[in-house]
């Protein structure tokens, strides 16, 4: 079950068919698609409206509108439909980048995983030989990753952090 970010940033670096790949059924509710289609043209649109036609993704409808409602306000209405939509699904692990979907998701005793996570879980399976050039471009399109947890990653990832100077250590200055 995937929430709009995850799909939207590996889109915006050429990865959005890793998600089928790593992922044994992908899934979006109603809400989702909604979201990311609003801004026809926009990342990530063009992938999700192929992998739907494909029969890669499928869209459905959370059935219970009203714990949606009831729990609105804190999160995106799409956070939101992951999170119930993969209760009703029976669907384990959902997709999210946000940190309060994330908490209401283990709340709701559901694993989690985002963007990150599939990009080390990509890896792992042999389709990217590398993370690192893939975090790099999500940092220069505005994707946040502070330093501590790009340490934990690259380890993850048995790659190297190197800074401009080509060192293991940030620039002093």
């Amino acid at each position: 079950m995937c929430n709009a970010s995850p799909m939207i940033a590996l889109s915006s670096i050429g990865l959005f068919h890793v998600l089928g790949q790593v992922f044994e059924r992908v899934a979006v509710p109603q809400a989702v698609w909604n979201e990311v289609m609003a801004n026809r043209g926009a990342v990530g649109t063009k992938e999700l409206k192929s992998a739907v036609d494909n029969g890669e993704v499928m869209v459905f409808q959370v059935q219970n509108q009203a714990l949606v409602e009831k729990l609105s306000g804190r999160l995106h209405r799409g956070e939101l439909e992951v999170i119930i939509g993969a209760l009703e699904q029976g669907i384990g692990t959902v997709l999210l980048d946000d940190r309060q979907a994330r908490q209401l998701a283990k709340t709701f005793r559901l694993e989690y995983t985002g963007t990150v996570g599939i990009l080390l879980a990509a890896k792992a399976k042999g389709l990217i030989p590398e993370i690192k050039a893939y975090l790099d471009a999500l940092a220069d399109q505005g994707f946040r990753l502070g330093e501590t947890l790009l340490r934990q990653v690259l380890k993850l990832a048995d790659e190297e952090l190197a800074w401009p100077n080509n060192t293991a250590e940030p620039p002093q200055g």
